[in-house]
């Protein structure tokens, strides 16, 4: 069986990170730069399940001396996200294929989880979801590409691994998996048809 592992975050999820931060600045009436440099402080811990929401909030709370609600927060740290009905449609249509997993690897965090379970019903659709706040690894660690060959039980060289990020796909890539760098869905599916193509070229033979 091979495998095919997206990136969520504008790969198959919209995710505008500058609206987020003015959304997050308007609640709390200073600059999207302050939020970002709070926010860039503690993404890590956050982005690994090492502080919870709440945390993050009574942190915003205290450096900007203003008392905000966890779910007002939460609908401005959210404002981001939008779905992509096209690219999880072909997603879903994947996952339907004979002989072929789908997955999807995201760093990301407890809030945007959350809005994912609520907006994005397809991913339970697929054969491995792992959200790095509750493996506690980030990419482009190798560690959460190893697990995922590990929960899959499919190895490298028979993955496909696309993210928008460059980085990400060459950790992938460093572990013998085929990578793909998305910039948009047209190249990105004739890259995915290519693949798929060449890996039934290179099948043993029944």
């Amino acid at each position: 069986m091979d495998s095919i592992l997206f990136d969520l975050g504008n790969v198959l999820v919209h995710y505008d990170h500058r609206r987020a931060l003015t959304a997050l600045a308007g609640l709390y009436g200073v600059d999207a730069e302050e939020v970002l440099n709070l926010y860039q402080a503690i993404a890590s811990a956050f982005g690994t399940g090492r502080i919870a929401p709440e945390e993050v909030v009574h942190r915003f709370n205290e450096c900007f001396g203003v008392e905000r609600s966890l779910e007002s927060f939460t609908e401005a740290f959210c404002s981001g996200l939008a779905r992509n009905d096209a690219a999880l449609a072909y997603a879903v249509s994947l996952q339907q294929e004979d002989a072929l997993a789908i997955g999807a690897i995201s760093n990301t965090n407890a809030l945007h989880v959350a809005w994912l379970d609520a907006h994005v019903p397809e991913l339970r659709e697929f054969d491995l979801v792992m959200m790095s706040n509750e493996v506690g690894i980030h990419k482009p660690d190798p560690q959460i590409f190893e697990l995922a060959m590990e929960l899959l039980n499919i190895p490298a060289e028979q993955i496909l691994y696309i993210d928008d990020l460059a980085e990400n796909v060459e950790a992938a890539r460093r572990l013998g998996m085929a990578g793909v760098v998305h910039f948009d869905w047209i190249k990105t599916r004739r890259q995915i048809k290519t693949w798929r193509a060449e890996r039934r070229r290179n099948a043993p033979s029944q």
